[in-house]
């Protein structure tokens, strides 16, 4: 009877993503249309902050539950597919634009975020944790990433521009209010469908008894992801590059600035030697990936999806087969 209860949370999680994934990116793409700002901040910040919802809901749970595994490998792991999985499947179905204003502005940002999350743990060195030993994400750590996500926020406002206003024939049939709700229904709907997928599919490793770090990089990870997802795959299909990049690099950003950051603000986390050695460069090494392989034609094409797609897969399968 267990197995059908987490059978059902993950169908019908799943289905419940993919229709809140559609409303939201039509709802907010024509609400941004409609008032003049450019899709892309759209995806930046209302897309990608609203699909990173169950993350957020997830890591501070699991911070103030104590399960510090669950709480830092979800952003980690969060992060990791957001690139690898996510916009190397975007790409590899339709490849997708990438903007100037990203590479000018939010890469630089994810980077830095990326490697303050590698180095910060550090600071002050090793800290009892158990049977073991771990690096303390104190709160004064936590507030650097809150400050460092405030400064991107003000960052993306500031040289936000505007995008061609629709002609006022097109702007009547562009119902502002319609929008915005079908966008908000959208997002709650992606919020509910992740958290079902989310709770099936802690319940299902944990009856195989699966690791609670390789639950939250890995399972927990890639279910709080499936809102980028759903949205990212959506817009790459409906041609919306702005926010199908923009969702991941923006959700990349919020996941590690302000969910990591709030979760150990609120209750500090410890983060595994193994974590800062393996998991957290392989993030840094994504975040570098996705620049590299689009610098030159300022567009990813499938072989650069390709890489991102097989570079994710080789890091999950050495999570359960420690090949390193």
């Amino acid at each position: 009877m267990e197995l059908f209860i987490i059978i059902v949370q993950l169908v019908a999680g799943l289905g419940v993503l993919t229709l809140g994934a559609d409303w939201l990116v039509r709802g907010s793409s024509n609400f941004a249309l409609s008032i003049g700002i450019k899709p892309l901040i759209i995806g930046l910040t209302l897309v990608a902050f609203g699909t990173s919802a169950p993350e957020l809901t997830v890591s501070v749970k699991g911070a103030l539950d104590g399960n510090s595994g669950i709480a830092v490998g979800n952003v980690i792991g969060s992060n990791i597919a957001n690139i690898g999985l996510i916009l190397g499947l975007c790409t590899i179905i339709r490849p997708v634009d990438v903007s100037k204003e990203l590479f000018r502005r939010d890469i630089p940002v994810m980077l830095v975020a990326s490697v303050a999350l590698g180095l910060l743990p550090f600071v002050g060195g090793p800290s009892p944790a158990g049977e073991s030993v771990g690096f303390e994400f104190s709160r004064w750590k936590a507030l650097v990433l809150l400050a460092i996500f405030l400064v991107s926020l003000w960052l993306t406002f500031r040289n936000a521009g505007a995008s061609e206003i629709p002609s006022s024939d097109v702007a009547r049939k562009i119902s502002r209010a319609g929008n915005l709700l079908l966008a908000l229904v959208g997002l709650g709907a992606l919020i509910g469908g992740g958290y079902f997928f989310v709770e099936g599919s802690v319940s299902l490793a944990e009856m195989l008894g699966i690791p609670q770090l390789v639950i939250g990089l890995t399972i927990v990870a890639v279910g709080t992801s499936l809102p980028e997802f759903a949205t990212s795959i959506i817009a790459a299909i409906r041609g919306q590059s702005d926010i199908s990049v923009g969702n991941v690099v923006g959700s990349n950003i919020f996941n590690i600035l302000f969910v990591l950051g709030l979760s150990a603000a609120i209750s500090p986390v410890m983060i595994e030697p193994k974590t800062l050695q393996m998991d957290i460069p392989v993030m840094i090494l994504m975040a570098l990936l996705l620049p590299a392989l689009s610098w030159r034609t300022k567009k990813l094409g499938r072989l650069g999806g390709a890489v991102l797609l097989a570079g994710y897969v080789l890091y999950s399968c050495n999570l359960f087969f420690n090949w390193v």
